[in-house]
C-alpha cells in the first residue's frame, strides 16, 4: 500500500517536472547552525552523536571531533545541492524532490499511532525561483495539492495561513511581511476559507497549510507550501540572472502527503479501515484516471 502511495507520487512529480534527489540521514552540526535549526528548533532533534574523537594512551585528547545530528528536515540538505555548482536564471525553477526521512523527537505524550511518529518519510520538494516566478509556482503548487487530495477522495478542507512567531524567527520584518502578503494573496485566489493562524509558522518563513476533514469531522494538517526568503540568504545562493547579476532566488518548501505514514493513517481512518479493498479499487483506477479514482474513494466511504 505504502508502494503504491510512492508510486503515484514518483508519476506526478515525474510529469510536473521535478528533479528526483536523496540525501543524507545524518549530518554534521554545522548544516544546522547555518539553517538555524540548532537556535530554533532543536528541542525537536535528537541529542548529537559526538564521533571522530581520538584519544592519547594517557586519555588526552589528540582529536576533538565534532556533533552529528539525524535531520529532522531536508531543506538544508536541498539548499546544499543547489549550491553545488554554479546557477542560471534559465535553469529556474529548479524542483527538487526527495521521499527523504527525517527523525524528530516527539515527546512520549505526543506519538500517536502513524499520524505523530518520530521517524517519518516525506513527499519533501524545495523549488528555487525568481521573484518574478514565485507567485505562478505557488499557484501551480496549490492546484498540485488539490488535485492529489480529489484522487484520495478527500475534498472537504479549506486553508490555514500561519505567519510568523514574534518571539521564534529569522529575517527582517519587511521579508516576513512580504512572504506573508504573498501566501495570503495565492491562498485567497483559491476561493477556499482562508483561515489566520497567528505565530504558528516555521522560524524561516510562512506557511499555508491544507487542513482536511476526515469522515468523523476530524481535522488533520496535510499539505504544506511555505514561503522562504531567508534560507537563501543564510546559505548564500544565487543563481546569474539575465542582466549577468548575481542574486537570490526565492525558496518554496512543500509537501504534499505531509508524510507518507500520517497521509495512510489519516486514509485509514477516513475509510472506517477499509484500506485493503480501497487500495485494489485505488490501483485499478488509478491506471485509468484521477478522476475515476477520486469517484473510486468516494464510493468506498459509503459501501
Amino acid at each position: 500500500m505504502r508502494r503504491e502511495l510512492e508510486d503515484y507520487s514518483r508519476r506526478k512529480h515525474t510529469e510536473a517536472g521535478y528533479q528526483f534527489v536523496n540525501s543524507p540521514h545524518i549530518t554534521k552540526a554545522q548544516l544546522f547552525h547555518t539553517s538555524g535549526h540548532l537556535d530554533w528548533y532543536a528541542d525537536g532533534m535528537f541529542p548529537p552523536m559526538h564521533i571522530d574523537a581520538e584519544h592519547n594512551a594517557d586519555g588526552s585528547v589528540r582529536k576533538p571531533g565534532q556533533d552529528y545530528y539525524l535531520k529532522p528536515m531536508n531543506c538544508p540538505m536541498h539548499c546544499l545541492i543547489f549550491r553545488a555548482r554554479g546557477r542560471s536564471y534559465r535553469e529556474l525553477p529548479l524542483r527538487l524532490f526527495e521521499f527523504g526521512t527525517v527523525y524528530r523527537y516527539e515527546k512520549s505524550g505526543v506519538v500517536h499511532g502513524l499520524t505523530r511518529v518520530r521517524g517519518l518519510t516525506m513527499d519533501d520538494a524545495h523549488i528555487f525561483s525568481t521573484r518574478d516566478q514565485m507567485r505562478d509556482e505557488l499557484r501551480s503548487l496549490l492546484r498540485f495539492i488539490l488535485d492529489l487530495l480529489g484522487d484520495y477522495g478527500l475534498t472537504d478542507f479549506y486553508l490555514e495561513l500561519s505567519t510568523k512567531d514574534p518571539d521564534k524567527f529569522v529575517g527582517s520584518d519587511e521579508v516576513w511581511e512580504e512572504a506573508t502578503n504573498v501566501l495570503a494573496e495565492v491562498g485567497a485566489e483559491s476561493g477556499l476559507d482562508l483561515v489566520p493562524d497567528p505565530g504558528g509558522a516555521a522560524f524561516y518563513g510562512p506557511k499555508i497549510s491544507v487542513q482536511v476533514k476526515d469522515a468523523l469531522g476530524r481535522t488533520w494538517q496535510m499539505s504544506t507550501i511555505q514561503l522562504d526568503f531567508n534560507f537563501p540568504e543564510r546559505f548564500e545562493l544565487d543563481y546569474t540572472a539575465a542582466d549577468g547579476t548575481r542574486q537570490r532566488p526565492v525558496m518554496i518548501h512543500r509537501a504534499l502527503f505531509g508524510s507518507i505514514e500520517r497521509f495512510f493513517g489519516i486514509l485509514t481512518e477516513h475509510y472506517a479501515g477499509r484500506s485493503r479493498r480501497g487500495w485494489r479499487r485505488f490501483r485499478w483506477s488509478a491506471s485509468r484516471s484521477p478522476t475515476s479514482t477520486c469517484h473510486t474513494w468516494k464510493r468506498l466511504r459509503h459501501s
